[in-house]
């Protein structure tokens, strides 16, 4: 046997280890630390193993790790550290025979792939470094064997010689601690100050770092154990090697080094100890030097260390701990993912200091109970502490701001008005209530849910870990997970179960069945480890308290505790001491007959920007609802044969409804009252329409307790009798297909329902009727004045008189220009005044009928229908429709008085009718007249005007007006509109010559191949990959489409899209579109210019112009179904589908590049001047939809782009196509 000094620098075969007495404390060579590493080998073992076995899968590592430290001892390197050296395929060969079959052909492919890939590398040479293949190290080898078994669902068969079934060891419990053990390596080797740690996953004896597999390919990385961090950390260095993405956002940490850094944060996969799931945590990333495992991770978990000891964060266990309820909370089921939400940030605001001091208490429990723990989030919101009845304090966040950016979520929560009328409906005699405690609690949120519910506690910030309250979705998801549990109950028949978030109610007939239901929902509670506190168990009993309210067979009656409160509270001496009373009272609004009457006052008072006032009216309303509260304390129950009557009315500002039940013998039960405002458009309804909507409101009211019974309705007049007989109704605010729907909707429901009509009954809160509104239905007086027959050819036109009016803003005010013309003998009348122009159009009437016109026709519908139709309505009425002055009630008093003593007829005539009938072209005719005189221009301020509109690069008449009234010109709009309208360019977007004057021509009637294209935009789409929109273009002549995804509709992008496609296609002559701004902005126009290419605007939708696009976009949308997701990926694929579509003559791609012998080929584009142009030289220019211009060139612009000047001298940019040849 050889000592270490003759064993020194020898490395072969046949070497016997001598480490001493104490090998820890002895210098070695890399023989003993190599043999130590081995861990499994023993010391007098001589040469090389023909076999090593793997018994096991807890021996596996062991294997490869012996595997390893015998390729150390045969090979020199530069390894330290067996484990990271290549693995050399020949020493796969002892490993291969001793594995299981399982593993065997495993091991086999893993040495010829390496074998393989050590060829290819040798046979390279030195000069082929990039080229080199990277072969695994033993490390990566272990790992992928270790994981390969797992898969294959390979485990040890002995139960007690397992020391982890899976990554980290066993779970023994909530509480209990978990045994880190893999092999024990030296921590010398790793540069730790420690004796012995565990590989793989570790924590040392008596220093503060832990080794932990971090990323997809598990890599190993030291971590410091830091409690006092709050956040973890990783170096910039480990991150790129691990291959972490950090993101964009930056978060600010204080206390990293003792100041504050911005950081980048990232999302890291862990494999802690004893925990069979891989944990995903939030890191900082940040240039250090160390990794820092913080608070964040460690709170709350346990770990087992060899020795026995046991390392707990966040909370002090015992080592041999006992379940306890109170330091953790059961969870029910896990959260469903939840909706996508915005990142919001609101700080802290100030707090009271015995909020402060009340709610300290309060995190700190919640933290030992690990229901929330420390965080670093994007995330903030601020804490809102709320004070129980008990004095303690409760922990809510206010989370306004996370709910008002967070997706909405189906709700699942019953509503609690309906969930009142059941039961008052069921009337179940017997009753048990339960309620749970902490339901929120019990559900666990996600890992990458929990940073949105982050809350900033005295400068720490800490997260939900189970659902918080103050959330929008909590109520959803509490109801539904307790839902899903309590659905696994068997009940007993004629027993029924309802719920209400964390509110249990179950109601029979009989207290023994109702007893056994309750024992069984206990029971299942109680298995699921849900606490439910005994003094919230009631029952089986007849009285039980549900939701606040004390539910006695049916009747829901106001506590006796609740209502003594009520009587004692005072009156308000403040805003909020007023919100908190009108929230109590508002609560049981159903005991009170007709609340939003009562209390308007109250509310009124409430209002922003409402001084505080408290007067004898808002006292009395206090007192009223009170009162009523105490009158009506007892509700239901709901009989099923007795007959319900519903009493109905409104008053000034709400309906009211009042439900009843009368036995044959005993007295009149109260069911329910309910009372709506009325919107803003309701309170201009009529008598008739408000009692219309009041029964309506109260049929409604009846449907959500009706078991069958008759029900009789009670009004302040009768109103149903007449609805069924199908009565038309009076005249009224109301439109038309909206009392049709009330109609409509009260038919039905009598058909169903036995609706029947009492007698009249008129509550103190009905406001006062003058008369009947059903007596509105006698018959009107017709007007004096008739409808007149339509003018035709041959019509006499003698006192045929039209009249029209126009109107214009002059300093503010609308002034009007009214005409009246005499078709017969041409005399005008006009009249001008202040006023719309609906005032000069009745004006004009007046004008005609006092110079004894017998026909008048205009072309407004409201003065030729307020004319022939309403005057005798309006004169019954005293000029008044409910209760509101007639417009113009002088003028239409005037015109009556004229017709009784000269009748006249009035006609109507259609507005800017196209046709050629006599009446159109009067109406024309006297439509000019009423025309305002064109203003005579200033011709320098006109000149200023030009040159500024040019300026601004032909910006809008908007931006041009108030250009100018920035400088002080005196240019109104109207200036600034001419300016525009002559401007050329501008024309062209004006549309000077609209398609649609021009007969209609086919789509390819004379164009040529690649003349002629039609571009329009789609969208927006849903985002894909970040585009929105889609720039498509068809050329008319082939149907060949072209599209480009975009993601804006600008110009920017259709100059970007059209460069691309002309960039492989033949340049056309003609562009046509829509006249959008992202086709006429300069960008735009500039480009087609200094392309020579002539650029058409059409109406959006005109088939004569833009069919084809429109036709194409059609066809894209349908197969590209860009309202699913990944659309951009699919428009390539889409567009070669389209273009290849076979039809009777050919596809598309087939007319454009397949073109016939017969047809002569594209033309080439030059791009050569067409003649000899020079500055100053004189030419005639054929402008787009304008015609031809004397021109001088200035200067060139382009390869065919010039400026030139007309003769008033400005500017234009020009193509040299435009220019005519001299002859």
């Amino acid at each position: 046997m050889l000592s270490e000094d003759e064993a020194s620098g020898y490395w072969g075969p046949g070497v016997f280890l001598n480490l001493g007495p104490d090998p820890t404390n002895t210098p070695h060579s890399i023989t003993s630390r190599v043999a130590y590493w081995a861990g499994g080998i023993d010391t007098m073992e001589r040469g090389e193993p023909s076999i090593i076995p793997i018994k096991s899968l807890s021996e596996l590592s062991t294997a490869v790790t012996k595997a390893a430290c015998i390729q150390a001892m045969h090979k020199r390197g530069s390894h330290d550290v067996p484990l990271s050296a290549t693995v050399d395929f020949a020493m796969l060969k002892p490993l291969i025979r001793g594995a299981p079959a399982i593993l065997k052909s495993h091991l086999v492919a893993k040495r010829d792939e390496i074998k393989k890939d050590t060829e290819h590398n040798e046979g390279l040479g030195d000069n082929a470094q990039t080229a080199r293949k990277q072969l695994p190290t033993w490390a990566d080898l272990m790992h992928g064997i270790v994981n390969y078994s797992r898969e294959m669902g390979w485990e040890d068969a002995p139960a007690e010689k397992q020391n982890l079934k899976s990554r980290g060891g066993d779970h023994k419990g909530g509480t209990a601690g978990h045994e880190v053990k893999k092999r024990v390596v030296s921590g010398r080797q790793l540069g730790l100050p420690v004796r012995k740690v565990e590989a793989y996953q570790w924590i040392s004896d008596n220093g503060p770092y832990i080794l932990i597999p971090v990323g997809p390919q598990r890599q190993l990385v030291k971590f410091l154990i830091d409690t006092g961090a709050q956040i973890s950390l990783l170096t910039q260095q480990d991150a790129e090697k691990l291959g972490v993405r950090p993101r964009r956002q930056r978060v600010k940490i204080t206390g990293v080094n003792g100041v504050s850094v911005q950081c980048q944060t990232a999302k890291v996969n862990l494999w802690l100890p004893g925990e069979k799931r891989m944990s995903r945590t939030r890191f900082a990333i940040k240039n250090h030097h160390e990794n820092i495992l913080g608070f964040d991770v460690l709170n709350g978990r346990t770990w087992r260390l060899p020795n026995g000891s046991v390392w707990s964060f966040g909370s002090n266990i015992d080592p041999n701990p006992s379940r306890s309820r109170e330091a953790a909370v059961r969870a029910l089921r896990a959260a469903p993912a939840l909706p996508e939400s915005k990142i919001t940030n609101v700080p802290q605001y100030p707090l009271s200091a015995a909020a402060r001091n009340g709610i300290s208490e309060v995190i700190a429990d919640l933290e030992k109970r690990q229901i929330i723990s420390r965080t670093h989030s994007p995330y903030n919101s601020p804490v809102w502490p709320v004070r129980k009845p008990d004095g303690r304090w409760r922990l809510t966040v206010d989370y306004r701001r996370l709910n008002a950016n967070t997706a909405p979520l189906t709700a699942a929560v019953p509503n609690i008005a309906n969930l009142t009328a059941t039961l008052q409906a069921a009337a179940h005699p017997w009753m048990a209530a339960l309620d749970v405690k902490d339901m929120f609690f019990m559900v666990p949120l996600k890992e990458e849910d929990k940073e949105k519910f982050a809350f900033t506690w005295e400068g720490i910030q800490y997260t939900f870990n189970r659902l918080p309250q103050g959330y929008k979705h909590s109520p959803t998801i509490a109801h539904a997970a307790l839902a899903e549990l309590l659905q696994t109950v068997s009940l007993p028949q004629e027993v029924k179960l309802y719920q209400y978030i964390d509110d249990i109610l179950i109601g029979g007939t009989s207290p023994e069945k109702v007893g056994e239901a309750a024992a069984a929902v206990w029971q299942a509670l109680n298995k699921a480890e849900i606490e439910i506190p005994p003094g919230k168990c009631q029952g089986p009993s007849k009285e039980v308290k549900f939701l606040g309210t004390w539910w006695i067979a049916g009747s829901a009656v106001i506590p006796p505790d609740t209502l003594r409160k009520i009587e004692e509270l005072q009156m308000p001496q403040s805003r909020k001491e007023l919100q908190q009373l009108m929230g109590t009272l508002g609560y049981w609004r159903k005991h009170v007959p007709g609340f939003s009457i009562i209390s308007r006052p109250l509310y009124s008072l409430l209002r922003k920007g409402k001084p505080w006032e408290w007067k004898l009216e808002h006292k009395e309303a206090v007192k009223t609802l009170t009162e009523e509260l105490k009158t009506y304390q007892s509700l239901g129950p709901v009989h099923p044969r007795d007959p319900i009557i519903a009493e109905w009315g409104f008053a000034e500002h709400a309906t009211y409804c009042n439900l009843f039940q009368t036995g044959p013998d005993g007295p009149k039960r109260p069911l329910l009252f309910s009372s709506t405002a009325f919107k803003e458009t309701e309170q201009r309804y009529s008598e008739w329409e408000k009692g219309l909507l009041s029964l309506i409101r109260a049929v409604k009211q009846v449907e959500k307790i009706h078991q069958g019974q008759p029900v009789q309705t009670r009004g302040p007049f009768n109103l149903l009798e007449a609805i069924l007989k199908g009565t038309a109704p009076p005249e009224g605010v109301a439109q038309k297909p909206t009392v049709r729907k009330w109609y409509a909707y009260l038919t039905g429901v009598a058909e169903n329902m036995q609706l029947t009509e009492g007698h009249t009954k008129v509550s103190k809160l009905q406001v006062p009727i003058n008369t009947d509104p059903l007596a509105l239905q006698q018959p009107f007086k017709p007007s004096p004045i008739l409808d007149a027959p339509p003018l035709t050819e041959g019509t006499a036109t003698e006192n045929i008189w039209f009249t029209d009016a126009s109107a214009k803003r002059v300093n503010g005010k609308w002034q009007y220009k009214a005409v009246a013309l005499d078709i017969t003998t041409g005399k005008q009348v006009v009249e001008e005044g202040e006023g719309s122009a609906q005032v000069g159009e009745i004006r004009a009437v007046v004008l005609a009928a006092q110079n004894g016109a017998k026909i008048i026709y205009v072309d407004s519908y409201a003065v030729w229908a307020g004319a022939t139709q309403w005057l005798c309505q309006w004169e019954t009425l005293n000029w008044e429709v409910n209760r509101s002055p007639v417009w113009r009630n002088k003028d239409w008093q005037l015109l009556l008085d004229i017709a009784r003593k000269t009748p006249f007829k009035m006609g109507w005539v259609k507005a800017h009718a196209k046709d050629n009938q006599p009446a159109t072209q009067w109406n024309q005719k006297v439509d000019e007249l009423t025309k305002i005189r064109k203003i005579t221009l200033n011709p320098e301020w006109y000149r200023l005007g030009e040159w500024l509109h040019q300026s601004l690069g032909h910006t809008g008449k908007e931006a041009l007006y108030f250009a100018a009234q920035s400088k002080g010109w005196p240019i109104n709009r109207k200036t600034c509109e001419t300016i525009l309208t002559e401007c050329p360019q501008c024309r062209l977007k004006l549309q000077a010559d609209h398609p649609a004057k021009a007969p209609p021509l086919h789509i390819n009637e004379g164009k040529t191949l690649w003349s002629t294209w039609q571009i329009d935009y789609i969208g927006p789409f849903k985002s894909s990959a970040g585009y929105r929109y889609i720039l498509t273009g068809v050329e008319v002549v082939s149907g060949l489409l072209m599209a480009t995804k975009c993601r804006k509709a600008d110009g920017r992008n259709t100059v970007r899209g059209l460069s691309v496609w002309f960039s492989n296609l033949p340049t056309p002559d003609v562009i046509q579109s829509d006249n959008g701004s992202h086709f006429s902005c300069k960008e735009v126009q500039d480009w087609a210019k200094q392309e020579g290419i002539r650029w058409v605007f059409h109406t959006p939708y005109y088939p004569q112009s833009n069919g084809m696009v429109e036709r194409a976009n059609g066809l894209l949308k349908r197969n590209l179904k860009p309202q699913e997701a990944q659309w951009d990926t699919r428009l390539p694929k889409v567009l070669h589908q389209l273009n290849n579509r076979y039809g009777p003559t050919g596809s598309p791609v087939s007319r454009a590049f397949f073109v016939k012998t017969e047809l002569s080929a594209p033309p080439t584009r030059k791009r050569e001047y067409p003649m000899t142009l020079q500055p100053g030289q004189p030419v005639m220019v054929n402008l787009p939809s304008i015609g031809t211009v004397p021109m001088t060139l200035t200067k060139p612009r382009g390869p065919l782009a010039w400026e030139a000047t007309d003769s008033s001298g400005a500017k234009h940019r020009i193509s040299s196509r435009w220019i005519v040849p001299s002859s």
